[in-house]
């Protein structure tokens, strides 16, 4: 029996937020991470209202 997976920590790749608790686009690599947090998603206006990516938008 394994135990419990750790999720790796993660850092916005636009703002350098720790762990946002929503977030797209992530990449890890062993255990450490970086991602665009959904602030600054909505900032670029890259999502539409809704909270999902515009057409054309990828990350």
């Amino acid at each position: 029996m394994s135990g419990p997976h750790t999720l790796p920590r993660l850092s916005c790749r636009k703002c350098g937020r720790i762990n946002p608790p929503v977030y797209f686009a992530p990449v890890t690599i062993e255990g450490e991470g970086s991602c665009i947090c959904y602030a600054c998603a909505e900032a670029r206006q890259w999502l539409d209202q809704d909270g999902n990516l515009r057409p054309g938008i990828e990350l």
